[in-house]
């Protein structure tokens, strides 16, 4: 099939859509110096086949979801996906060979010029590139496939599921799905539980603070002893409202969520440190190789931690380690993004697509410099947010966000972005090994945007038992994200080698 063949848009879709507030949102968040695309690479051991590259994009993306048809438009009434009556393939789908003998280096190099690249807002807001002869870390000649959509799309789970759905399986149970939700879903399901866990926060947190006051009451000495200044400590260091409820004997749903309001209202911005500043138009991108999954389940199971911790732990191990490399040795917590989706996988990929999250706050520790005290630290806050209703109450913050006006929810979002170092995606991705046009698919890894003033993204994406970790930054503020990245490995090998210290040798 011939890619420069123009597509019949009526054959793609033949009417306007209105766009939703939260998927419109994403349009008016464009800054040059912070694109809202997301970026994903997968890479493959052989050269997939081009015409088998075509079909795909054209049977299983264009004729399955017809907004990759149309362009967004504002107009009199808002936002809209209008079809591009001058539509042709080949504006979006392209090959090309980079220069010489290209290996990661390389290709993290155009990864991150393309994040640097505004999509044409004249056309659709993607584009797919098959980059051939591709040296992998192996020495094996392959290609990666670079696939960029604009988040007025779809969120990056459904989007990851988009880029993974132009693949095939030879294992009948699994499919290219992502991560799953469990009980009621749905928008009505969703509002109900944003306007329920609202008015609950706001009737009982009072009293949750009240009991946590009682407590210090009971046991001042206590509390003075343990070195609590409840007031400075939580403003400067927000996770620690989390360790204090706990210290205080307050575990439960009210006293997480009151914890969890806590943590957005009072927090300022970002601690400021060396990557802290405006953010340019150059980015950066590294990524590290192939991590064994079953390595990093066996630290979690050592530990009573989940896999997810332990990563997280990991990550912000490397940070700490690039922070102290600077002499910074102030910052002993840092505050990450994190989405979670809000609806079942199999409800997931409607032909419209659309944005449904929530992005929920985890402060990560930074100290002690034992990355198993700082792993058990991180399994606390961690489980203390799942058993509180903060991604309900997020998402209704980003739905009132999407619906004030430009200038407001512009401010608003920049309020709350710049309490963040960024955006820190974890995504589970399929289980099985899956191939794309012929070719097997050997590594995946993606990035968010970051918006704002954050400085950097994080990614930690498994496939086929498998784990890959990478950062994604301003060039401007972290030059470098390969340290960041050799700084996670090397705390990960840490709690590799403390779970098994029968192995011998350090890794």
């Amino acid at each position: 099939m011939d890619s420069s063949m123009p597509i019949d848009p009526g054959a793609v879709t033949t009417r306007v859509t209105t766009m939703s507030a939260q998927d419109s949102l994403w349009l008016t968040m464009d800054r040059p110096n912070n694109l809202m695309v997301i970026d994903g690479v997968m890479l493959c051991t052989a050269p997939p086949s081009w015409d088998a590259v075509v079909e795909a994009t054209t049977t299983r993306l264009l004729d399955r979801f017809p907004v990759f048809g149309c362009r967004a438009l504002h107009g009199e009434e808002g936002w809209v996906w209008q079809p591009d009556a001058d539509f042709h393939l080949d504006r979006h789908l392209r090959r090309v060979t980079l220069p010489g003998a290209a290996g990661m280096a390389e290709l993290e190099q155009y990864v991150a010029e393309q994040r640097s690249r505004p999509l044409d807002r004249d056309r659709p807001l993607w584009d797919l590139t098959l980059v051939d002869d591709v040296v992998l870390d192996d020495g094996r000649v392959g290609a990666a496939f670079v696939a960029r959509f604009h988040h007025a799309i779809a969120d990056g789970v459904r989007l990851t599921q988009v880029m993974l759905s132009l693949c095939d399986t030879a294992d009948p149970h699994v499919t290219a799905m992502v991560a799953r939700t469990r009980g009621e879903s749905g928008p009505r399901a969703i509002a109900t539980g944003v306007v329920s866990a609202v008015t609950e926060a706001i009737a009982d947190s009072a009293r949750a603070l009240a009991r946590g006051a009682a407590s210090i009451t009971r046991d001042a000495r206590g509390a003075w002893d343990s070195g609590w200044d409840i007031s400075g400590d939580v403003l400067r260091s927000p996770g620690r409202l989390v360790d204090a409820f706990e210290a205080w004997g307050l575990d439960n749903r009210l006293a997480n969520t009151t914890a969890s309001v806590a943590k957005l209202a009072l927090r300022g911005p970002s601690v400021r440190t060396v990557w802290s500043g405006t953010p340019g138009t150059r980015k950066s991108v590294a990524w590290s190789p192939l991590l064994s999954l079953d390595d990093v389940k066996s630290v979690g199971h050592r530990y009573g931690a989940s896999v997810n911790d332990v990563l997280l732990t990991a990550v912000a191990g490397g940070m700490r380690r690039y922070l102290r490399a600077r002499g910074d040795d102030v910052v002993d917590e840092v505050e990450w993004m994190v989405p979670v989706n809000l609806v079942p996988i199999a409800d997931n990929l409607p032909e419209d697509l659309g944005n449904f999250f929530a992005l929920v706050m985890a402060v990560l520790p930074l100290e002690p410099p034992d990355a198993v005290t700082r792993l058990e630290v991180t399994a606390s806050r961690m489980s203390r947010i799942k058993r509180s209703d903060e991604p309900i109450l997020t998402f209704g913050v980003q739905r009132g966000i999407s619906t004030a006006p430009l200038r407001v929810s512009t401010a608003l979002t920049n309020f709350f972005a710049n309490k963040a170092v960024g955006v820190l995606t974890n995504v589970p991705g399929p289980r099985a090994p899956l191939t794309f046009a012929g070719a097997p698919v050997h590594q995946v890894i993606g990035f968010a945007p970051s918006s704002g003033d954050q400085p950097m993204t994080c990614t930690i994406f498994s496939y086929a038992g498998t784990v890959t970790i990478g950062f994604a930054t301003d060039t401007d503020l972290v030059p470098d994200p390969r340290e960041l990245v050799e700084g996670t490995l090397a705390e990960l090998a840490s709690l590799i080698d403390a779970a098994h210290p029968d192995r011998g040798e350090p890794r």
